[in-house]
């Protein structure tokens, strides 16, 4: 039965990403939906809810080799977004932190995809709306709970 409801979870999940597509679709050349292809909304997210991590920790979360992140840490601190601090408990570990100009990105894109979702979800009605809230609640606090 386990198995069952696993194998069901597994293929439910597969439907997220065409979920996810259609709830963040909208102007190709709209700032905030290219910051989600581009990681950078990704990565400061983390650092918002995380604080300073290693860029390997970072890389973990997103599936992304560290050589590869590395690249997108330079081009983040040379936007002025992230910015390198050493660990104070081990002065070998350097530690990304996201800067104040960070947080108003982040803000801002942030405001930009909740307009493109909210103008997407206006196509549902009423009950799907209210479906969909429940999913979401229950989703993220499973996902709090395998974190």
């Amino acid at each position: 039965m386990k198995d069952k409801k696993t194998d069901e979870i597994s293929e439910g999940a597969l439907l997220l990403f065409p979920l996810m597509k259609l709830l963040f679709s909208g102007d190709p050349g709209d700032p905030a939906l290219a910051s989600l292809r581009n990681q950078t909304y990704h990565i400061l997210r983390i650092l918002e809810r995380s604080g300073p991590l290693p860029v390997s920790a970072i890389g973990k979360q997103l599936f992304i080799a560290k050589q590869n992140m590395t690249t997108f840490i330079d081009r983040l601190m040379n936007e002025g977004l992230v910015k390198r601090k050493t660990d104070a408990a081990d002065r070998r570990v350097i530690n990304i932190i996201i800067t104040e100009k960070g947080k108003l990105f982040l803000k801002e894109r942030g405001q930009g995809l909740k307009k493109i979702v909210n103008a997407n979800l206006s196509k549902l009605s009423g009950e799907d709306i209210e479906s969909l809230h429940s999913v979401f609640e229950v989703i993220r606090t499973i996902v709090r709970k395998l974190m």
